[in-house]
């Protein structure tokens, strides 16, 4: 697909601009409270931030070219795109949907064995009591790692790392989209 292999040799300018849009953010973050922040800016910097963030996977299947990027910008596009959706990301309840994922599963696996004569001989009680069992275990430790989870989202989602992060993703886009340094970017004065 053409268009996809475009998108994916301008990974540096899809960088940059989403670079200085996050600094937009990330200013407007540091200096608003939550209430009063710009709701263009969040819904801009959430589709700005699945952008980059499918941008790594089309780059390592469009660009056949070596050195056409370095593993450093796929890890700061990564990054990147986290403090940008790390808000978004947030409102989603990881231990309710795994939870209801697993008891779905669980449920059409019991119905399935009952038919077999290795479910045959199980009471449905105890198949609905190890399910629950299961399902309960599993939320304690899906909410703990989605605790975890939170508390890292939340460390990106700060104004100040959010502006700094960006600042670095706008930089280093910048550099590689203008051609003076290569597909290094910002690695090419780090050195």
């Amino acid at each position: 697909m053409p268009l996809v292999h475009a998108l994916a040799m301008r990974y540096a300018l899809v960088l940059a601009l989403c670079g200085l849009l996050g600094v937009a953010l990330g200013i407007n973050r540091t200096i608003k409270r939550r209430e009063k922040e710009s709701l263009v800016l969040q819904v801009l910097s959430a589709l700005g931030g699945i952008l980059v963030l499918v941008m790594p996977p089309l780059m390592v299947l469009q660009i056949n070219q070596k050195g056409g990027y370095t593993a450093a910008t796929v890890l700061l596009m990564i990054v990147f795109s986290l403090c940008l959706l790390a808000r978004p990301l947030k409102k989603i309840p990881l231990a309710f949907i795994v939870v209801t994922a697993a008891g779905v599963g669980l449920l059409w696996v019991a119905m399935k064995l009952r038919g077999t004569t290795l479910g045959g001989g199980i009471s449905i009680e105890l198949v609905i009591v190890a399910i629950v069992v299961a399902l309960a275990i599993l939320f304690v430790l899906s909410f703990m790692f989605e605790t975890i989870v939170d508390a890292v989202l939340s460390a990106l989602s700060w104004g100040a790392v959010v502006t700094i992060v960006s600042a670095v993703a706008l930089i280093h886009g910048a550099l590689i989209a203008t051609g003076i340094t290569g597909p290094k970017g910002l690695q090419f004065f780090i050195r």
